[in-house]
């Protein structure tokens, strides 16, 4: 099973922040629970981190993980709210009450919701209904444009 990554993270910023807080390599790795060659990946692009680990970086640095992520809100995805949140798709959906898969088809754009949804994910990602609903439509528009050029 592939691991979900956070889009938009920025190996940059991490190596701004870290610098900021006076960490070295070794001293992030030791604090979130990796090796300082996977930290040094992070920052030079190598590697990216999962939103788990993305999550014990930004609690390290008593930072927020959006503080590392290069993503303007109006192009985030259903998945980039989840990633930025730190949960995984397993989290939100045992939060919601709903299977995994369930969710991933969502995310992808292949299930519909319902009206209530918005609000249930917008409380387990803690931002605003009206984000979830943007990021929503824009993961139907992106998987319409896909299917066009198949």
């Amino acid at each position: 099973m592939p691991r979900s990554v956070v889009r938009g993270f920025s190996g940059a910023r991490l190596r701004q922040r870290r610098t900021e807080r006076g960490f070295t390599i070794d001293d992030l790795g030791d604090l979130a629970g990796v090796s300082p060659p996977v930290v040094s990946g992070w920052e030079t692009g190598r590697y990216s981190p999962t939103p788990h680990l993305l999550d014990r970086v930004a609690t390290a640095l008593h930072i927020t993980i959006q503080d590392l992520v290069v993503l303007p809100p109006e192009k985030a995805m259903l998945s980039d709210l989840r990633t930025q949140a730190g949960l995984t798709q397993a989290d939100v959906a045992k939060a919601l009450g709903i299977s995994p898969s369930t969710l991933g088809r969502i995310e992808k754009g292949r299930k519909d919701i319902d009206d209530e949804l918005p609000a249930a994910l917008a409380e387990v990602y803690e931002t605003t209904t009206d984000l979830v609903i943007r990021a929503w439509e824009l993961t139907v528009a992106t998987r319409a444009a896909h299917l066009r050029t198949l």
